[in-house]
């Protein structure tokens, strides 16, 4: 984490700050609650919007297949911690 990023957060008034954290709790809940075909890269996009540095996020790296076989795992592991998973 660096916080050449963050020194904007010194100089806001509290007032600023619960506005501040309550802008990332909402960003975060939404993120968290999109389902379905709604998930997807860009819905990263939406969430790292937040951030004040506006850099943008790492680019995807392999090949297709790795990345399918990659999206696929994280896939079940979000069936198994929803629905459990048998072993």
């Amino acid at each position: 984490m660096s916080l050449r990023h963050d020194g904007d957060i010194a100089s806001m008034s509290l007032k600023d700050l619960r506005h501040e954290v309550m802008k990332l709790r909402r960003a975060v809940r939404k993120h968290r609650n999109t389902n379905e075909n709604a998930r997807c890269w860009h819905n990263d996009l939406t969430l790292y919007a937040v951030l004040p540095e506006n850099d943008p996020p790492g680019r995807m790296r392999g090949t297709e297949e790795e990345l399918l076989r990659n999206c696929k795992r994280y896939i079940r592991r979000q069936q198994c911690a929803t629905h459990g998973c048998k072993k």
